[in-house]
């Protein structure tokens, strides 16, 4: 899009995965994704995705895929898990919210059974490296709320 900002996603000595690079604000930039293949199986058991990450204090967001989604469209829900801690994000699929190139785009809720590939993202527009590990992707239930 004509940013210079740079990331790659790859495995770790120790076997986790890792999102990582450079963010940049030259030429309008400010943020990086990094997109999984297709999934080979409907998102099916749960209402939320858990997440095992280790981050570096800056907040990512969780993108969400379907076919039936407009070129930059997804499902967004953002988290920022503390620097060099391990921890568990509960992402429910009702915090997900539509947004097509930064704007919120509607208020349809997500269908996880047409969730085709989801995407790690940081747009904090703050130039500098960054990095955040992922241990472990789930299916979950999210725990009730307090009314």
């Amino acid at each position: 899009m004509g940013g210079v900002s740079r990331s790659s996603f790859v495995r770790t000595a120790d076997g986790h995965a890792a999102f990582r690079g450079m963010v940049s604000l030259e030429h309008n930039g400010g943020f990086c994704s990094v997109r999984s293949p297709d999934l080979p199986d409907r998102l099916t058991g749960g209402d939320a995705i858990a997440l095992r990450v280790r981050g570096d204090g800056r907040t990512y967001t969780l993108c969400l895929h379907t076919r039936t989604l407009l070129p930059g469209t997804s499902y967004r829900c953002r988290f920022t898990p503390p620097a060099s801690e391990w921890v568990r994000e509960v992402l429910p699929f009702a915090d997900f919210v539509l947004m097509r190139f930064g704007q919120r785009a509607g208020i349809s809720p997500v269908d996880p059974t047409a969730v085709m590939a989801v995407s790690l993202l940081v747009a904090d527009r703050q130039e500098g490296p960054f990095t955040l590990e992922v241990a472990e992707v789930t299916l979950t239930v999210s725990p009730a709320r307090p009314r």
